[in-house]
Formats: structure tokens, sequence, C-alpha cells
């Protein structure tokens, strides 16, 4: 057989859509809407709280401005509680469901007096927030714009905006997240990787920024640390079997046959229609003398990828094994 020389990519085609969809801080959703009386006059002071149904109800807690309104930016998006409390008013909760691909519709609700009256809450200064931390307009503008940079796939000019962002948001892992994504769509994988870290350090459970941190590091050929940080991420956030596939070919070139087998195992138990877990799989079992498992990977790879890349390969691999 001539000798080949292994390789693997990064998948992460979709890294700008789903960086923080793990939680509710950090999403491109935007909501806003207005709370008002039975008379239809604004109520000022009201408590809009809001729990995001993925997240075992995390969210923020947000109050109306003297015209009754509130608006918040960057929640993920999906199931939303609304409940909103005001002094002297009967409570209202009610269910929204938010994208974060679109202008959603307008959340605009009356409150029924309570059956008690209670003295009106004071007046309250209005809120814009982020990943539930008040920040200034010209943030929150920065944060859409480069939300929508990254949408058209303009990542120099995303990464401006979310720089900008980062002067009141030094500590949000997703606006450092996103930078990391915008310099890693750029093929500039050490930048992606020094702000990926970044984003760990400012959130150590964050499964989304550990797993880009994985990834960055296998595709660098750094087995030790791509593992240490895959370790990081709960199994549950992990739907690519890719980092595994990674894992699987560096063992290999490590002379691991036997370790390198078992991150294959992985691949196949996440994708068992992904012909390179058995073709890499049937290669270790060929050195750990194997033949009759090697044969069927073999078989299976090549009836799942007939005219793959590595077919002839297998092929030829086939008529070696008795």
């Amino acid at each position: 057989m001539r000798r080949r020389v292994w390789k693997f990519a990064l998948a992460f085609a979709a890294v700008a859509a789903s960086l923080t969809a793990q939680d509710w801080r950090g999403g491109r959703a935007r909501v806003e809407g207005t709370i008002k009386n039975e008379k239809g006059e604004p109520i000022e002071g009201a408590k809009v709280l809001l729990r995001w149904g993925r997240s075992s109800h995390g969210g923020p807690d947000l109050t109306t401005d003297a015209k009754g309104h509130f608006a918040i930016f960057g929640l993920a998006g999906g199931p939303w509680d609304v409940d909103v409390e005001a002094a002297g008013y009967a409570t209202k909760k009610i269910n929204v469901s938010l994208s974060e691909s679109g202008r959603n519709a307008p959340v605009d609700l009356q409150l029924d007096p309570a059956p008690k009256a209670a003295a009106p809450a004071g007046p309250q200064t209005p809120q814009i927030s982020v990943g539930g931390k008040k920040i200034s307009k010209e943030t929150a503008d920065a944060v859409e714009a480069g939300n929508a940079a990254m949408a058209a796939k303009n990542w120099s000019a995303a990464r401006e905006s979310y720089q900008k962002a980062l002067v009141e948001l030094p500590d949000n892992a997703a606006v450092l997240e996103r930078i990391a994504a915008t310099y890693l769509a750029e093929g500039k994988t050490d930048d992606a990787l020094s702000f990926a870290k970044q984003a760990t350090e400012k959130d150590p459970n964050d499964a989304t920024a550990w797993r880009m941190v994985a990834e960055l590091e296998l595709q660098k050929g750094n087995l030790e640390a791509g593992q240490a940080a895959l370790a990081k991420v709960p199994p549950d956030k992990i739907s690519d079997p890719q980092p595994y596939l990674n894992v699987g070919i560096l063992l290999m070139n490590k002379k691991q046959p036997a370790e390198a087998a078992a991150a294959f195992d992985r691949v196949i138990a996440m994708k068992p229609d992904l012909a390179d877990g058995y073709y890499y799989r049937g290669l270790c079992r060929m050195q750990l003398k194997q033949t009759a498992d090697a044969r069927a990977d073999l078989r299976k790879a090549l009836e799942l990828a007939p005219d793959g890349p590595d077919a002839k390969d297998i092929r030829d691999l086939l008529k070696t094994l008795p």
C-alpha cells in the first residue's frame, strides 16, 4: 500500500450561527414592547421578567420607562416566558417565541387593575442590555451591526463592530467567540484560537468556547491540548463527530491504533453513515491484526462511499486481506 499522509479539516461551517445557542445570553434576538393599562395609558416602572425555556428559566429582568416601553438585545432564540408585574395591577403571564434571524413582533400587553390598588412605582431608568448587562445605545448598536455583518459574511466589518462592543463588554464570552469566528472564517486560526481561549477564561463553563478551542487545537495537531479542551464539553453539546475523527487520526499518527479505534467508535456511534469512520477504524484494526473486523469496516466504508476519495485505496486494501 502506498504511504498515506493523513489529512483532516475543521468542521465549523455554521459557527457564526451556533456560538451562543446553549445560553440565553449573547444571541441575536431582539425584543421590545409596551405595557399599558385598561385605559390605554402607558405603565411606567412595570417589571418585565424574561425567562428562557431552554436554560432552567434564566433570563433578564427589565423595567419599563415613562412611555411604558422596554427593549433588550442579545437574547437567544427560542421559547420565552414573559411575566409582567406592576403595583396596582394583576400580573400578566404569556409565552413568546423569539427568532434570531429577523425582527420579532412587539410584545404589547395590557394590565388589568388588581383587586386592591397599591401605590404606583417610582420612575425608573430605561434599560438596554446585552446578556443581562446594562449598556449604552452605542454598544447595543455595535452588537447589532456586528450581527448583521456576520450574517452578510463581512468578517472584518463584524469584527470591528464587536471590538467596539468589547469596550463595555470586556467579559462577554459570546462577543469574544464571535470575534474568534470572524478570524476562523478568514483562515486566521492563531487569532481565532487566542480569542476562543479568552472566552473560556471569561466563562469557564461555556461549552461553545471550549468546543472551538478543542477543534482548533486538534486542527493544529495538538492532541493533548485538543483532548483537554474537548473534555470540558458535555457530550450532549457535541453533535458533529469531527472532533473525535480528528482525535482518532492524531492517535493513528502517534501509532496508538487501539486508542484511535475507540475514537472512531464514537464517530460511528454519532454518525453511522459516515464512511470515514469505518475506513479509519478499519485501518486501525488492520494494525491490530483484527483482520475480519478490518475487512467488515472497509467493506462498509466502500458501501457508503463507492465513489469517494478513498474508494480506490479501500479496494486495494481489501485485495491484500486474506
